[in-house]
């Protein structure tokens, strides 16, 4: 009997014994798994992305930051923003850390209305200028229901992802009173700077306005620019072109708008100051992706 139970207790120890050696493996592979990709996401360049997205006859752009951050500046004319931002982003995400309207004209803040609904929404910047139209008191509505932080923009607020992406308002200014009737001219304008890479921003801020950005501290050469009001002829003035020189304009309208953008006039000058002008009408969605000093650029077309 003794010789049985020894026995017995001979095979559970050697069972045992096999078994914690494959435990101890398994447990061995996963820290090796766990540090192969800690030292590959350490090691893993992080970029910045910044999509000026295919909404039609508006404006939709949308950053995505080297930590995960993400922004988007407008929201076009109507729902189709909501493709353009499934195709940039995870499909459990339902997260946007900060949204700006850059005024409040139908074609950049319609299709802010169904992020609203969608995403969580953590801060959201607040053009100066009001309007009476029903999607502008929409919009409010969904603002206030959304129950994030608000800011109304004026030229020196920073907002700083902390991962070496920095985002400056240069436009409007705190002294600024917006026209009732003319909200473009109060459209926020934005440095979104990574490294030595820098993009200017600007809504549908008329020439006569432009001045403003250089006074207010706008950074000398440009890598990308986006051509203010889509190309118009009343945007994107010589004055402006001159000082900044963009590497790529990049202009955001729909196909045989009924507004004629982008203005032939306002080809020639881009032509004269940028290296490349690309355009959401031929290219679909254009993509920016630095490490900040890098440039690559993707194209849906």
């Amino acid at each position: 009997m003794n010789e049985w139970l020894d026995k017995k207790k001979n095979t559970a120890v050697g069972i045992g014994e096999e078994y914690g050696k494959l435990i101890t493996l398994i447990i061995l592979v996963f820290v090796c798994v766990g540090l192969a990709l800690t030292i590959l996401s350490i090691s893993t360049v992080q970029k910045l992305k910044v999509s000026f997205l295919d909404v039609g006859q508006g404006d939709a752009i949308f950053i995505q930051t080297p930590s995960g951050k993400s922004m988007l500046i407008d929201g076009g004319p109507n729902n189709n923003v909501l493709a353009k931002l499934a195709s940039k982003m995870s499909y459990f995400d339902r997260d946007i850390d900060v949204i700006e309207e850059t005024h409040p004209d139908a074609d950049h803040i319609t299709g802010l209305i169904p992020v609203l609904e969608k995403f969580n929404i953590r801060q959201i910047i607040l053009s100066r200028a009001q309007s009476d139209t029903k999607i502008f008191d929409d919009l409010n509505t969904h603002i206030k229901n959304e129950q994030a932080e608000t800011h109304v923009a004026q030229s020196g607020d920073i907002i700083d992802f902390h991962d070496g992406v920095i985002i400056k308002i240069i436009y409007p200014s705190s002294n600024y009173v917006a026209k009732k009737n003319d909200t473009n001219d109060a459209s926020v304008s934005v440095e979104v700077t990574y490294g030595d890479e820098t993009f200017l921003l600007t809504g549908d801020l008329p020439s006569t306005e432009e001045s403003k950005l250089i006074s207010g501290g706008l950074t000398k050469n440009i890598t990308v620019y986006k051509a203010g009001h889509h190309g118009s002829k009343y945007s994107s003035g010589e004055l402006l072109l001159t000082y900044i020189k963009p590497e790529y304009s990049v202009i955001s309208a729909g196909k045989n708008n009924k507004y004629g953008h982008p203005n032939s006039e306002t080809i020639e000058r881009l032509q004269k100051y940028s290296k490349e002008i690309l355009s959401t009408i031929d290219r679909g969605t254009i993509s920016f992706i630095t490490d900040g000093r890098m440039m690559e650029v993707e194209t849906e077309k």
